[in-house]
């Protein structure tokens, strides 16, 4: 008998994959209900528009239990939340990187991917494997050839630019490839910095306030793609003074970190005062629905909805939907 469930699938729709908080993790222990807040809303925001699972542990689940469809729910163990890093990039010819420990030690850093490869090994995630270091936060593609990562990817594989650009091209299945320099030296993440909305059209975080690093980003993706246009949009960085985050740039104020699927962009929103500005220079962008996302209840530990959402297409989406409605309940 034919059921209604929360996701639908779809060539039209992709999958954005959510990894809730443990509630034994003590490092997210002050940021827990903030974060399980901003997922179901998050979540509820999806439905309809694209397709969403939220992975969580056993002791987690009741956390979420009848405040988002039980189908979307998938019981699993996975070690961190910000699954856009160590997961893969690209969902249409998903790559992963080996995961760099720029935010946690290197034991960490390998326990935390070895629980995403025993779930994707577990649900036959299909993906490319390769041992360059990059976290997947560190690279923002239109998934139609063009890609940009920072210069940590330099750093961390000891490459001069011309071979980082060639490797990544052949990783990627690339055409261009900018490499930018990082406006923040701990993460140095590109989706902070940049967003592709439509395959020719990329926003950039309007850095006219320091117009000597402003002209290195601006030239070099002016450079890297002849005929793009270039849109810069206002950005106001927050001060981190959360006690539990210090050391780490907060993301409060910056809209580029969105979630951009085929149809939608899920942009964060702070309450800040140029919050309207920018969402609606991103809608005059694109021809995509913009579907606005408070992140300002986590966005002080430095990412919000981009650094939050693994996105997944295809034949490994639907396997993840099945696995996801076979098991709800469990």
């Amino acid at each position: 008998m034919p059921e209604d469930y929360s996701n639908e699938v779809s060539d039209s729709r992709m999958l954005l994959v959510l990894s809730a908080p443990s509630v034994d993790d003590k490092y997210y222990e002050s940021a827990f209900a903030d974060i399980v807040e901003f997922q179901i809303n998050y979540a509820l925001s999806i439905i309809g528009n694209d397709n969403v699972i939220i992975i969580v542990d056993k002791k987690t689940r009741k956390h979420y239990e009848g405040r988002v469809p039980g189908d979307i729910l998938l019981t699993a163990n996975i070690y961190d939340i910000w699954m856009r890093d160590f997961t893969t990039v690209n969902p249409i010819a998903p790559v992963q990187f080996k995961y760099s420990y720029a935010s946690m030690t290197e034991t960490d850093s390998k326990e935390v991917q070895a629980s995403f490869d025993r779930f994707a090994d577990r649900y036959e995630v299909e993906r490319s494997i390769t041992d360059f270091v990059i976290d997947g936060g560190n690279i923002v593609d239109n998934y139609a050839g063009r890609a940009i990562t920072t210069q940590r990817f330099l750093l961390d594989n000891n490459l001069e630019v011309y071979t980082a650009k060639e490797e990544l091209k052949k990783l990627l299945g690339a055409s261009e490839v900018a490499i930018i320099p990082s406006d923040e030296p701990i993460l140095a993440h590109a989706d902070g910095m940049v967003m592709w909305v439509e395959n020719n059209v990329l926003l950039v975080n309007d850095y006219s306030s320091d117009p000597g690093f402003r002209s290195k980003v601006v030239d070099e993706l002016n450079w890297s793609f002849p005929g793009v246009n270039i849109i810069e949009v206002p950005v106001k960085y927050d001060t981190n003074e959360v006690t539990e985050w210090i050391g780490f740039e907060s993301a409060c104020g910056v809209h580029l970190n969105s979630t951009v699927t085929f149809n939608n962009v899920y942009v964060p929103t702070f309450g800040m005062s140029h919050d309207s500005a920018a969402v609606d220079m991103i809608r005059n962008s694109t021809d995509k629905l913009v579907i606005e996302v408070d992140a300002s209840g986590v966005c002080a530990m430095g990412g919000s909805v981009r650094c939050l959402t693994w996105q997944v297409a295809g034949d490994n989406a639907e396997r993840l939907i099945e696995a996801t409605r076979f098991r709800q309940g469990k």
